[in-house]
């Protein structure tokens, strides 16, 4: 008996965090032979005949759990379901400040702490699904999104000014059909020195406006725009009262819209409107435009 005290309340680990996958449905017997050869645990037998006798359900998921914790603690933590691995899903189109307040709300990094280390990275903040250690960091998130962009876009490398681009078309574009018509759309814009007039532009230029005021965990991004906004709204943003694209980013594309900003369709359209009907319509001139605009809107 006091060898079986002995085991369970010792701890020979210097701190290394190991990860372990608990299965659903894993027996105790194969879980303490896991943490064994993990380093986790000394005996495998004694953590199985901890496990019988306290008669507790281990939480089944990915861990990450220090080696230098006593078999009791490591116990408590699989019980309880604790230290797991967190997942978190950035949706393609949020601009870093619904990043943020997703963050705080799911990982409890500050809102504030990832903003200030975001700063200059809108756009590059790949969306996708991540997994996290343990109470992450915000220099943790950034840097497996940055990792992940920098893979992603290898073999398309593109320059800022796509990357603007991009993330207009991301907030453009209901299909992935769509996208490179709509880069098409706007390169051709760009030629001619014609304003994108782009009504994404205009909704992150109001909430960039209003969002500090208002307050950032409790503001709702890219509302509907009001009568008036289009050439109401002031800032650099704006695309129907400033030539050529933005200054940076106004949200962080996947990767079908970088692709599409990249290689734009060639066409010679210069308008284009998403119907009622759920289908879009492109135009070569404004009156065209109109006309599809008063058929199919």
């Amino acid at each position: 008996m006091f060898y079986f005290k002995n085991e369970i309340g010792k701890a020979t680990g210097s701190g290394k965090i190991v990860q372990v996958e608990i299965e659903k449905g894993e027996s105790v017997s194969s879980i303490s032979k896991k943490l064994e050869s993990k380093g986790l645990v000394n005996s495998s037998v004694i953590f199985y005949l901890y496990e019988r006798i306290k008669d507790k359900k281990i939480v089944a998921g990915k861990y990450l759990i220090p080696d230098n914790l006593t078999l009791v603690e490591i116990a408590n933590v699989l019980e309880k379901g604790e230290r797991q691995v967190r997942r978190i899903t950035i949706p393609e189109g949020w601009r870093m400040e619904q990043m943020a307040t997703y963050l705080e709300a799911n990982t409890g990094i500050l809102a504030l702490d990832f903003l200030q280390e975001a700063q200059g990275k809108e756009g590059k903040l790949f969306p996708d699904t991540y997994e996290l250690m343990d109470q992450p960091t915000a220099k943790e998130v950034i840097k497996k999104m940055d990792d992940n962009y920098l893979f992603r876009i290898s073999e398309l490398l593109p320059t800022d000014d796509q990357l603007v681009l991009a993330s207009i078309v991301e907030r453009e574009a209901a299909s992935d059909s769509e996208r490179a018509d709509i880069a098409g759309v706007f390169a051709n814009r760009l030629k001619i020195g014609m304003k994108l007039e782009a009504d994404p532009t205009v909704q992150y230029q109001k909430d960039s406006n209003n969002y500090p005021q208002i307050g950032l965990i409790s503001y709702d991004f890219w509302q509907k725009l009001a009568i008036g906004d289009l050439r109401g709204v002031q800032g650099p943003y704006n695309t129907y009262l400033h030539s050529g694209l933005p200054p940076s980013p106004i949200c962080n594309p996947g990767l079908a819209s970088i692709e599409a900003a990249v290689n734009p369709a060639q066409h010679d359209y210069y308008y284009f409107l998403h119907g009622s009907d759920g289908n879009i319509y492109f135009s070569k001139n404004e009156a065209e435009h109109n006309r599809k605009k008063a058929e199919y809107l």
